[in-house]
């Protein structure tokens, strides 16, 4: 009687089929733009002409567009800067969010909702433009990658999303740990951080999505064009006529080289998040409800 009944109420009704034609259709507006793109990277110029910019699968394969992107002056260099600010960007900020976390998370220690309350007001209100340039340029970090890094090491929201993921750690695993001689970086290190791969693969991918799309802050502190990031060297190739764009031979059409320049800032994004969706999706939900 039991297993006829748990039968009868997962089969699924009327409005579970309409949930699912919903979602599907959601996922479809959502995943379809970037298919898109995709397709007119790779199909002739006048089969995307003709249909009008809008492709449901690519009417053939041609790999000139992102050839000729690869050529492009600067691009190389521009992706060493931005991998470079995106690795150890995000290594520090890790480094510097997890320490911070740790010491808000300890509920008895002296201080911490004064802490607490300085961490809000640095959510809610900053310094300005201005004040931030002097204090980067007084600080001699102009022109060099680390204005884009120390800077903003630490995320105030992201800090106090970890805080609530490592206050949902039982706090006897720490009293264990302190009664067996453990100094508190080691607490952290061998037993908070390991039991928190969720929350810390959720602040990498923030913390590393926002680097790799470092753009306003490129403008505004970085003046050697040898030290621009990848989306700005991309903006000026999407936004530039096909007689200002560099190459060795005669290039694709505009639309083209502007799908595979979007491609080429998207791909390694793309590929790396399935690798952190399961401690995406389960960091994001733990460390907003727990605090």
């Amino acid at each position: 009687m039991v297993a006829r009944t748990s039968k009868h109420l997962s089969k699924p009704g009327v409005a579970d089929y309409v949930i699912w034609l919903f979602l599907l259709l959601l996922c479809v507006t959502t995943l379809y733009p970037f298919l898109n793109i995709l397709f007119v990277s790779l199909s002739d110029m006048k089969d995307v002409v003709r249909n009008g910019g809008v492709l449901l699968y690519p009417t053939s394969f041609h790999l000139d567009s992102y050839l000729y992107v690869l050529r492009y002056s600067g691009l190389l260099d521009a992706y060493k800067v931005t991998i470079f600010i995106t690795l150890v960007g995000t290594l520090i900020n890790l480094v510097f969010t997890s320490l911070g976390a740790y010491v808000l998370s300890i509920r008895d220690l002296p201080g911490r909702n004064a802490l607490m309350l300085i961490v809000l007001i640095a959510m809610l209100f900053n310094g300005g433009l201005i004040p931030t340039y002097l204090v980067i340029r007084s600080l001699h970090l102009v022109n060099t990658v680390w204005a884009l890094i120390l800077p903003f090491a630490i995320n105030t929201w992201l800090l106090i999303l970890m805080r609530n993921f490592f206050q949902g750690i039982p706090a006897s695993l720490r009293e264990s740990a302190r009664i067996d001689g453990c100094s508190e970086l080691g607490i952290l290190t061998r037993i908070i951080l390991p039991l928190s791969l969720p929350i810390v693969a959720t602040l990498a991918l923030f913390y590393g999505v926002a680097h790799w799309n470092e753009y306003t802050n490129v403008i505004i502190y970085i003046n050697d064009p040898k030290l621009s990031t990848l989306q700005l060297v991309l903006r000026k190739m999407y936004t530039f006529s096909i007689d200002q764009l560099d190459g060795d031979s005669l290039p694709p059409p505009v639309e083209t080289i502007r799908a595979a320049t979007v491609m080429m800032a998207t791909l390694p994004i793309v590929i790396v998040y399935p690798f952190l969706q399961k401690y995406f999706v389960q960091g994001v939900m733990v460390g907003s409800v727990k605090g």
